[in-house]
């Protein structure tokens, strides 16, 4: 099993046309979204890339930077939001790189959607330079939550984007993971 590298990214940004602002005004654009994607401000270069592979496993991604009712000054009005939001919305995934653990609002979001969501419905999607790079983990509390890597699933001999619990040693299929509805 493995990780999401950078490398790998690239080739979600080269599979559509569309630039990365286009990509982002589209998924502030979803009345209807299934994923919640919590990511530090310092990533936004490869967010894009990160819709698209969402997307190509059925996920429509919300990005609360580009939420219309969030006041324009952060205030106790863009914590209640966000809390809405996530509450809202069924999947909860965070985009992990190194810069994970400056950032202050993935920490924030992660305790609400704790909270709010059960376990089976938030993942970590980490990203790194290569493959089997744990450098995104220095915080201990990332080790708590499910795993969105690239491996099989026991028994099956499929090769594919998993989410990994890894409490049970157990996967399922990222496209399948997404349309599972748990309160």
């Amino acid at each position: 099993m493995k990780i999401l590298t950078f490398n790998e990214l690239k080739k979600y940004r080269e599979k559509t046309i569309v630039a990365t602002e286009q990509l982002i005004l589209e998924a502030k654009e979803i009345s209807m979204p299934t994923v919640f994607l919590s990511h530090s401000s310092n990533d936004k270069d490869e967010l894009g890339s990160i819709i698209v592979f969402l997307k190509e496993y059925g996920a429509e991604v919300y990005i609360d930077k580009d939420d219309k009712e969030l006041p324009p000054i952060t205030n106790h009005k863009t914590a209640e939001i966000l809390k809405e939001r996530i509450e809202e919305i069924p999947k909860f995934v965070v985009y992990v790189t190194k810069n994970t653990k400056d950032s202050t609002w993935i920490p924030w979001e992660l305790g609400i959607a704790d909270g709010i969501r059960k376990f089976k419905n938030i993942a970590l999607l980490p990203v790194a330079e290569y493959a089997d790079d744990t450098e995104w983990l220095g915080q201990e509390y990332l080790g708590l939550y499910q795993k969105i890597i690239f491996g099989k699933i026991k028994g099956s001999q499929k090769e594919d984007w998993i989410v990994f619990n890894p409490e049970d040693n157990t996967g399922v299929y990222l496209n399948e993971w997404l349309k599972i509805q748990e309160n």
